[in-house]
């Protein structure tokens, strides 16, 4: 499970040490505390509601004023206020009213805010990374206190530093229904939920925090983009880049992402084309096979007919014998080979057969190509429009021409001898001026960083230019 780090949000709760305060003082309570612990044990007292009330009042003191004494004092005060009520259940009075007023966040004259002791300790927990028994002090600190909103977020980063992600959702939307108003706070939860692989949740809290939160669009929106392509709904992902670009146009990185989105599906659809190419070529070549297993067939038996009609005239020749059973054995051999041909030829119509018609297939996935291509270079003229030192976007820039270029290539040097003269001849400056219009984007982000990979295409592609000029190509750069 992936563990979400949390910086400590509790350094305002103050924890009082020793010598900060009066040692009378710190005496006195002491006292006081054994005083109630040993009452608590009389059966006479121990039966009064008041002698419960008198110590929930004196342990939220503690954990509000001398923490060190008893770290879990608000523990302890909670637990007495309901053994007040408790006690007079069977006839409440005023007792019972006051313990019920404490349990529900009630304060009086003396400071008792049991909800505060809960929380404040719940704090110290967290910071001795006690992360569990923090997470039980921020739920009793909810119950106590329904509509605040510190519990539920602490109790959250607490959940998320003991890797229960699960329970640090819960508390975290408990925040948010709560009315917490911290974009941060929406934005982990956002990330829980991928975490969880709940990435409706997180589109949704993420929706949400932009109509709660408009300041903090751009960031929500961002994220957003995150989860999308999480999920594989690239189409929205790259709706919410454009988005983001116009909400931030000198953000050079929103446009670089976009780029390499719209370069990732350029990449893929390039490579199912020549898949598709591939396997509608398959049936030809397999017919081929075919025609000459069953010439070679025809050969075999006209050859083991030729030598029948000879042993027919000399029966006792074993020298003909043993070319009959040669021939007939590689006729054998031949007869296997046109069986395998002609199963390979059906599962190969098979494949093309799903595929539908490949013809309308390609002209389809050319038009995505199209528009995935000039989607790329938009994106990467916008993210060097915003910093035109951007090392990424002219170094994807350049790898953006280059491909076309060698995929250009490719298709020339698939080509026979006469479609080479047909149109090959014509193709070959525009492949050179493809891979000529890459090369000031690497020299330039060579300039910026000298990184291996930019190197090592620069010398490439000097190599491919001086083969163009060796050739006497004169390169043709379009659009």
């Amino acid at each position: 499970m992936k563990k979400l780090i949390v910086t400590s949000a509790f350094s305002f709760f103050a924890i009082s040490a020793f010598s900060q305060v009066d040692k009378l003082v710190l005496e006195q309570k002491k006292k006081e505390k054994e005083k109630s612990d040993k009452a608590i044990t009389d059966p006479k007292a121990g039966a009064k509601s008041s002698t419960w009330l008198d110590r929930g009042k004196l342990y939220d003191e503690i954990a509000r004023l001398y923490t060190e004494m008893d770290s879990s004092a608000a523990l302890v005060a909670y637990e007495s206020f309901k053994k007040a009520v408790e006690v007079d259940a069977a006839k409440p009075g005023k007792v019972t009213k006051e313990a019920q007023k404490f349990l529900t966040g009630g304060t009086d004259d003396s400071g008792v805010n049991l909800g505060t002791s809960l929380v404040k300790q719940g704090a110290e927990k967290f910071q001795t990374k006690k992360y569990d028994e923090a997470i039980k002090f921020f739920n009793i600190a909810q119950e106590v206190n329904p509509k605040d909103t510190l519990a539920p977020l602490y109790g959250a980063y607490s959940a998320m530093q003991s890797q229960k992600n699960d329970i640090a959702a819960t508390m975290m939307e408990q925040y948010i229904e709560k009315g917490g108003k911290d974009a941060g706070n929406f934005a982990l939860l956002a990330q829980l939920y991928r975490i969880e692989k709940k990435n409706d949740k997180a589109l949704a809290i993420l929706d949400k925090g932009m109509e709660i939160l408009p300041a903090s669009k751009t960031s929500f929106k961002a994220e957003r983009v995150n989860v999308l392509l999480d999920t594989q709904r690239l189409e929205e992902a790259k709706v919410g880049l454009n988005e983001l670009i116009d909400l931030d146009p000198k953000n050079a990185q929103y446009a670089l992402n976009l780029g390499i989105l719209n370069d990732n599906e350029v990449q893929q659809i390039t490579a199912e084309i020549r898949k598709l190419a591939e396997t509608s070529k398959k049936t030809s070549g397999v017919d081929r096979k075919i025609k000459e297993a069953e010439e070679t067939d025809k050969v075999f038996a006209d050859e083991v007919k030729r030598i029948a009609g000879l042993i027919a005239k000399q029966p006792k020749n074993a020298d003909l014998k043993r070319q009959k059973a040669e021939v007939e054995a590689k006729q054998k051999e031949n007869k296997v080979a046109l069986e395998e041909a002609k199963a390979e030829l059906v599962k190969t119509k098979e494949e093309i057969a799903k595929l539908g018609d490949p013809s309308a297939k390609i002209a389809e996935l050319n038009a995505k190509l199209t528009k995935a291509r000039e989607g790329a270079k938009s994106a990467y003229d916008r993210a060097l429009k915003a910093d035109p030192n951007n090392y990424d976007a002219l170094f994807n820039m350049g790898v953006f021409y280059f491909n076309e270029a060698v995929e250009m290539k490719r298709e020339v040097d698939a080509m026979d001898m006469k479609e080479y003269n047909a149109k090959g001849k014509d193709l070959e400056p525009k492949v050179c001026g493809k891979f000529k219009q890459s090369h000031p984007y690497f020299t330039k982000a060579k300039a910026i960083k000298e990184e291996e990979a930019v190197v090592e295409t620069l010398k490439q592609l000097d190599v491919i230019l001086k083969e163009f000029e060796g050739k006497k190509i004169v390169c043709e750069e379009t659009k």
